[in-house]
């Protein structure tokens, strides 16, 4: 008999994957403003602060639970 489901295996595993994606890339970015502006490179470290801004953001779900 063949099943209706028709959902996709692995879906719930990927999607933890990828929530991690943007925790990272806000980190890395973080992390390479910071080792630029204490090594005495104040404009690239604004370069890269904006870059990351732009590109990134910050995005806030919130899901209730009852």
């Amino acid at each position: 008999m063949t099943p209706i489901d028709r959902t996709p295996t692995g879906t719930e595993s990927s999607s933890a994957r990828y929530a991690w994606l943007p925790v990272v890339t806000t980190l890395a970015t973080l992390a390479a403003v910071l080792i630029l502006a204490f090594t005495g490179n104040g404009a690239a470290a604004i370069a890269t602060a904006a870059v990351g801004a732009a590109a990134g953001g910050i995005q806030i779900t919130v899901h209730i639970r009852r």
